[in-house]
């Protein structure tokens, strides 16, 4: 049970006051602290410990020490709190502290133990010092903690403290869980932080603090811009190449905004606004163009991918649109029609101006698809020895993503790809290897061509094109971020940094990290040199201009403390990276040697170690009982290719996990087993050389050795993949002995130990390096992590040591979609579908729909794939699929359903379902957009034309003409009167009306249309002539033929056909004393002679003829 909220406040409140007096420099109270540690443990100490009581149990243990301040130029004297509760816990912090204190260089030490400054009340301020580099001086020794001989709680207190603010105890008396809160920064840090005055350039090796130094200076100009802009805030754009990291760095970001200080978003007011929290939800939740970008949106985190595809999406609603026009206020406020069609009230929302389907199929060559999808189909001398990752960073990062490239936005020529020099494209130097290179990505361009895929340069020279092509796009999109942020840019091609320089035109504005040491990514030949010139080519102009040089150069910050590893891991690391500076300068930076905290123990050479003596298990011995040792979580065996792996992993089993080089890049371990790298190594002739790479002038051969870089970066990203321990295995000490003698006594001091199968505790040495343990919950951790890798095999090797049976079924599926793939690509669609179908079985089991889908359109069981989405209630999901199953009526049905309506109307087109689809149109008129109504009426005005639709139809398609004109014509033509009539009395044309049915003979219906008519059209001599026929021709005709077509007769037009009227009567009366005076006494005329008439012509009457003299027959 959690204590009472009281409590918590009650006990609190009593170390807040202390802590505030602790601040506050006052402590002329005799009982506010007191000496603390037994006498023992104060002799160790090299800076007095005190503790300060808060109640009858819990006391403050707190020491001076030396922090950064604001300014990042000096440091000064601050109280650093260890541990605040009981005495037990205070006397076993104390030990800690002792060991700790021991790495204190002696100049903190004696700034610690300087006596404070006081004021005029005497109270305490603490002294200030001027600041240095985290790294030792020259010549300094400085006594470091062993990480074996420290527990981890130690390791932790030595690395982050927090300083104590009024958002920080606030948080704690809420009970706050979710806020998180900045650290201390050291002095390099601090600096890298505050500069605010140009770009920068962030260099360290893995374990320095680059991504926290990037993050914290996004928000110290994220703070400082929100107290400075009144009307927004700061847009800032943090970029990272992995979806892992860019969501850690998502909710990292959000927790420290909460954390912060209040401050006012306007400097003219003085109350205080919490600062705008950015909108760190799903990507489902994210805009879908630059204009959705709202002020809340930002920080805007995301990998490079979602940025290209905002962007893509961008040019295409502009090329379709227009650019919008809107204000903050009116993005909210959009008319609920357009909303209606552009969302659906679920997490399907899908804009219009999306590609319209959400295909689950990969559309985008990267290094999987090339190596699952392309590789199998290349020609078996295109690949022959070429490793597949290579080639693909080879095709894509050199062939056509270089800083070559810039320009034409183009490939490299056969030729300009062959005159290269071997430092700036190292992987492949030979002639005829060159050949063979551009030879495979000429079949690839073709391959890429034929099924209609992009790869990732495609997309940023589209995009590239784009921008220079159209200046307000380039305007629009510039306008839409103040500020990016890069982490990791060594994965980014220059194309990638081309692009995002393009658009930004700023020189201040761009803040990067990164490590070419770590430059070994599947398509990533990043040099920082490259960004120095890109930076030269866009703002030198500007920077002329304006006067400020300082805007061509970025600022370069280089991290060497290392808060990963230790020492004895570092100083390896340190060699492999001057080596690589001495002999390939241009392909790293150089830095200065890293700096570990803590000692460690050193990298050890096993020689002559064959696989059996690897995977022993048995330590049996005279000594010792019998023991089963095996490979924990957090220890892995490193090898150089996937062929190694599989053979060595053929011996161990599930035993160990086994990655390689590239796959273990930016994962940790514990320990970490290197095997057989330098026996395997393709250049031994160069590893015998390590002599002359010593020094910059050691006559280092790098053109003949070229292969070497790429030796020395995979080393390099291999010895610094462990936290603890390395062990360097090899089966054949040929080569090894070489490099291990080199690196033992070729130096100042050891930097690896040896050891060789001759020596009698060689197996029970290598056995003491397993473990002994076994966590089901690390095992089931790491296979998560290769899961967000895409490493499956060796997630399901994790997932069965962790005994996590869902786990290991979702990784099995991923591996058996693999292989369908594969298969596919290869030509075997028989084997591949049962691999296919195996991967939905087990996608299934675990209600992983997407996944399912993805495999049955690989398929083409696209029926299918819809039905699953159907039975999931995703209609937007299904509808495509429908579609793409040739059932266009079911895909527009479920477009509708998902209020996704201009899609519904693009389904029955593509079906060529001409009366649905006018039918639709016509129904769903004020659900459609503008454009979709627009387009679709047009092409219902074809199937018109063309006799496309039935003549039930007619109506609605007619409707859909674009003008009342057209409209009146088409009904016209087709004969359609009624129709017409409506149109008519829709436009108020009753004239027109009254004609019409006059001209078709409707005399009832003329008759009324006539007291609609307007008193403009009353007055008209034209019009009365025609109401005067109507009514003549009406009312004969309901004496010839009674009942037809009649109508109720209005009264004012009763009164005025007074005659007609008792026409009828008289000719309708049975009475017999009809004669030809009563039609004489008729006044009107008209009636009376069309009554003679039809008495001479009406049989009933012929028997009058007779009496008729001649004169009154001449008469009529």
């Amino acid at each position: 049970m959690p204590e009472p909220v009281v409590d918590i406040v009650r006990i609190f409140g009593s170390i807040e006051q202390k802590l505030r007096e602790l601040a506050s420099g006052s402590w002329l109270h005799p009982r506010l602290y007191y000496p603390a540690g037994s006498e023992e443990q104060r002799k160790k100490l090299r800076v007095p410990l005190a503790a300060t009581r808060c109640n009858a149990q819990i006391s403050i243990l707190w020491q001076i020490d030396i922090a950064s301040d604001d300014t990042a130029h000096t440091e000064c004297q601050v109280v650093k709190i260890w541990e605040i509760g009981d005495k037990t816990e205070l006397a076993q912090v104390i030990d800690r502290v002792v060991l700790l204190q021991k790495s204190y260089p002696d100049e903190l030490v004696t700034q610690c133990r300087q006596k404070a400054l006081e004021d005029a009340a005497k109270n305490l301020l603490p002294r200030s010092f001027t600041s240095h580099s985290d790294t030792a001086k020259p010549g300094e020794v400085v006594q470091r903690l062993d990480v074996r001989t420290v527990d981890r709680e130690v390791l932790q207190m030595v690395n982050r403290f927090y300083t104590l603010t009024e958002p920080m105890i606030r948080s704690v008396l809420a009970n706050d869980l979710w806020a998180e809160y900045p650290f201390d920064f050291s002095g390099d840090e601090t600096r890298v932080i505050l500069h605010f005055d140009t770009s920068n350039l962030i260099l360290g090796r893995s374990g320095t603090g680059k991504t926290t130094c990037l993050v914290f200076k996004l928000l110290a100009k994220y703070t400082a811009g929100c107290a400075l802009m009144e009307e927004r805030s700061p847009r800032q754009l943090l970029l990272t190449r992995s979806a892992e990291l860019a969501n850690k760095l998502k909710d990292y970001i959000d927790r420290l905004l909460r954390a912060l200080p209040k401050i006012s978003i306007d400097a003219g007011q003085e109350q205080e606004t919490e600062l705008p929290l950015p909108d760190v939800g799903t990507e489902d939740d994210q805009p879908s163009t630059i204009f959705q970008l709202q002020n809340r949106s930002f920080p805007f985190v995301c990998t490079f991918d979602r940025l290209l595809e905002l962007f893509e999406n961008t040019v295409n609603y502009v090329d379709r649109e227009g650019f919008p026009v809107m204000n903050e206020d009116e993005k909210d406020d959009t008319p609920e029609k357009d909303q209606s069609n552009q969302s659906e009230s679920s997490e399907e929302e899908n804009p219009w101006w999306q590609p319209s389907t959400k295909s689950t199929i990969a559309q985008y060559v990267d290094s999987q698809s090339f190596r699952l999808d392309y590789w199998p189909r290349f020609p078996a001398n295109l690949v022959k020895n070429l490793p597949v990752e290579l080639a693909f960073a080879e095709i894509i990062g050199v062939i056509k993503g270089s800083i070559s490239c810039r320009e034409t936005l183009k490939p490299l020529s056969r030729e300009a790809y062959s005159e290269l020099s071997s430092r700036v494209a190292p992987a492949f130097t030979l002639e005829s290897e060159r050949s063979q290179v551009y030879n495979l990505f000429e079949e690839y361009q073709a391959l890429k061509l034929q099924r209609r895929e992009m790869d990732g340069i495609d997309r940023v020279t589209k995009l590239i094109k784009a921008v220079r092509d159209n200046q307000r796009l380039k305007d629009c999109m510039g306008a839409t971020f103040d500020e990016i942020y890069i982490d990791e840019v060594q994965d980014l091609r220059c194309l990638d940094i081309e692009l995002l320089l393009s658009i930004l035109n700023e020189g201040r504005a761009f803040h990067f990290a990164g490590d070419t040491a770590q430059t070994i990514s599947q398509d990533s030949h990043f040099r920082f040199q490259d960004i120095k010139a890109l930076f030269y080519d866009h703002f030198a102009s500007a920077a002329s201009l304006a006067n400020q040089p300082e805007l061509l150069r970025p600022r370069l910050f280089m991290l060497a403390k290392n808060y990963r590893s230790h020492q004895g891991i570092l100083g390896l690391a340190s060699l492999v990276m001057e080596m690589l500076w001495n002999g390939f300068p241009e392909t790293v930076d150089k830095l200065e040697p890293e700096i570990g905290q803590i000692h460690g123990p050193l990298p050890v050479f096993f020689l002559n170690c064959n696989v059996q003596m690897l995977a022993s298990a048995d330590t049996s011995s005279d000594e010792h009982p019998k023991r089963t040792l095996d490979f924990g979580a957090e220890q892995a065996i490193i090898v150089r290719d996937q062929s190694t792996k599989a053979k060595l992993q053929a011996e161990l089993k599930d035993q160990a996990l086994i990655l390689t080089v590239l796959q273990s890049k930016g994962m940790e371990f514990e320990d970490v087993f290197l095997w057989n790298f330098f026996t395997d190594s393709p250049c031994p002739g160069g590893w015998r050389c390590l002599h002359t790479l010593k020094t910059k002038s050691g006559n280092f051969d790098s053109k003949r050795y070229a292969a070497m870089c790429s030796e020395l970066k995979q080393f390099y990203v291999a010895v610094t993949r462990t936290r603890i321990r390395l062990s360097i295995i090899e089966s054949e000490e040929i080569l090894a002995v070489r490099v291990a003698d080199h690196l033992k006594h070729d130096v100042s001091s050891p930097l690896v130990e040896v050891t060789t199968s001759s020596d009698p505790d060689f197996l029970k040495e290598l056995l003491s390096l397993r473990s002994v343990s076994h966590d089901p919950e690390k095992w089931s951790h790491r296979g998560h992590e290769l899961m967000q890798r895409k490493q499956h095999d060796d997630a399901v090797i994790c997932f069965r040591r962790a005994k996590d049976k869902r786990g290991e079924t979702c990784a099995t599926a991923y591996i058996f979609e693999e292989k369908g793939r594969h298969l596919t690509s290869s030509g075997d669609t028989g084997a591949a579908r049962d691999y296919f179908r195996s991967a939905i079985q087990n996608f299934l089991e675990l209600d992983m729909i997407t996944e399912a889908v993805r495999c049955l359109e690989k398929l083409e069981e696209y029926q299918e794939a819809a039905l699953l989405w159907v039975q999931s209630e995703h209609p937007l999901r299904a509808a495509p699929l429908f579609a793409k199953a040739g059932m266009f009526k079911e895909a527009s049905d479920h477009f509708h359903k998902a209020r996704n309506y201009d899609k519904a109307a693009d389904a029955l087109r593509q079906g060529d379902l001409a009366e649905n689809l006018v039918s639709y149109v016509t129904e769903n008129q004020k659900k459609l957009s503008s454009r979709s109504f627009k387009s679709h009426s047009r092409i219902c005005i074809w199937l018109l034309q063309h006799k496309k639709i039935g003549s039930h139809m007619l109506t609605p398609a007619i409707r859909l003409l674009g003008s009342p004109k057209e409209q009146e014509q088409a009904f016209v033509a087709y004969e359609m009167h009624d129709q017409l009539a409506d149109l008519y009395v829709e436009q108020r044309k009753f004239k027109e009306r009254l004609l019409l049915f006059f001209r078709i003979g409707k005399l009832g219906q003329a008759l009324k249309a006539i007291t609609d008519l307007s008193p403009a059209d009353n007055n008209s001599t034209s019009v009365k002539e025609t109401q005067q026929r109507v009514q003549n021709y009406y009312f004969a005709g309901q004496i010839v033929c009674p009942h037809q077509d009649e109508v109720h007769i209005p009264h004012q037009l009763r009164s005025s056909n007074s005659d007609w009227i008792s026409a009828q009567r008289l000719i309708t009366s049975k009475q017999r004393d009809f004669s030809f005076e009563k039609i004489e006494a008729i006044k009107n005329s008209v009636v009376r002679q069309f009554l003679q008439l039809h008495s001479l012509l009406n049989l009933r009457h012929l028997g009058l003829v007779s009496s008729l003299d001649g004169h009154t027959i001449q008469r009529y």
